[in-house]
């Protein structure tokens, strides 16, 4: 009877136990070991207002960043949404940010490798442990790409926990000049960082259609469409025009006021909602609720035209707000 181990840079060697003996297994466990080659750099030389330290492999992007989040459980066509938001960033000369997670931030990261976008992945983990271990070739590309970089939120030889994904998405919100939510369920930590960004001040916009992204279009994010149902067109333009109106401006929006762009907006509804348009504006950032009306059928009739065109949300049961 024979028992295996390995040492690293060691060819495997056999061991025989002890005539009566009962064999013992061992697992050894390897020292912290970078798998990147990175530079340790302050939180501050970032030009962030902490003390932490952080490993960085290859560069730090240009300002402007738009950081771009969302479920790791994404739907599909919200991956490819993600995938067009950061087609209209580069164009615009932003850089992007993401998490480096599954589903909406891995989109994000492949789609600027694949539009040349810098692009900056801020990873919840040391650099000797990437997460999640399946995107380490991912992770390689990025710090390969020109302009684009990774970024560790904890040094090497610190174990995986779940509270280091909170501390990735502080440091993704203070590096972002805009923010863009694209799926959240309502006790995540993509809605948690949309907050965070709201409670900063950063420009924050959410994609309608998902639990917690109403949510923050009902604490103030500013709301963008979805995918466009097959065979429907969404008045107002498209996602990928809309979102080039919102970083053209990059201020927080949900103040409630109509402003200039929202009064030219305002003519692409159709005649017979346009009073509802003017009521949802009203509303403010809470939305319009149901049970304030004084025709409740009248308004519920308008809400479900509007909600088939694409030009509202429903934040809360009985409550919507504007996309548009």
């Amino acid at each position: 009877m024979t028992r295996m181990s390995c040492v690293q840079g060691e060819a495997p060697t056999q061991h025989r136990p002890a005539r009566g003996r009962p064999l013992r297994v061992v697992r050894r466990l390897e020292s912290a070991r970078p798998a990147f080659a990175t530079e340790t750099i302050t939180a501050e030389a970032l030009g962030l207002a902490t003390r932490d330290t952080l490993e960085r492999a290859g560069s730090i992007p240009s300002r402007p960043r738009l950081a771009i989040i969302g479920s790791r459980a994404a739907r599909l066509p919200l991956c490819e949404l993600a995938g067009a938001a950061v087609a209209v960033a580069g164009a615009r000369g932003w850089s992007v940010i993401s998490g480096g997670a599954l589903g909406i931030d891995a989109a994000v990261h492949r789609a600027a490798l694949r539009e040349g976008v810098p692009q900056l992945a801020v990873l919840p983990c040391g650099p000797d442990q990437p997460y999640p271990a399946a995107h380490a070739p991912l992770f390689h590309a990025v710090a390969s790409a020109p302009g684009s970089g990774l970024l560790f939120a904890h040094p090497p030889g610190t174990r995986l926990a779940r509270g280091m994904f909170a501390s990735r998405n502080r440091f993704v919100v203070a590096l972002a000049d805009a923010v863009l939510v694209v799926q959240a369920s309502s006790r995540s930590g993509s809605c948690g960082t949309g907050r965070l960004s709201l409670r900063r001040r950063v420009a924050t916009a959410a994609v309608c259609g998902s639990p917690g992204c109403g949510l923050l279009i009902e604490a103030g994010a500013h709301p963008l469409p979805g995918p466009a149902p097959l065979g429907f067109s969404v008045v107002g333009g498209s996602f990928a025009q809309r979102l080039e109106r919102w970083l053209a401006r990059a201020v927080p929006s949900g103040s409630g006021e109509l402003g200039a762009a929202a009064a030219a907006e305002l003519a692409g509804w159709p005649e017979s909602l346009r009073w509802l348009a003017r009521a949802l504006v009203d509303a403010g950032p809470r939305g319009l609720g149901v049970d304030s009306a004084e025709d409740p059928g009248a308004l519920l009739e308008a809400l479900t035209e509007a909600e088939a065109l694409g030009l509202i949300v429903e934040t809360r049961p009985g409550r919507f707000r504007r996309c548009v």
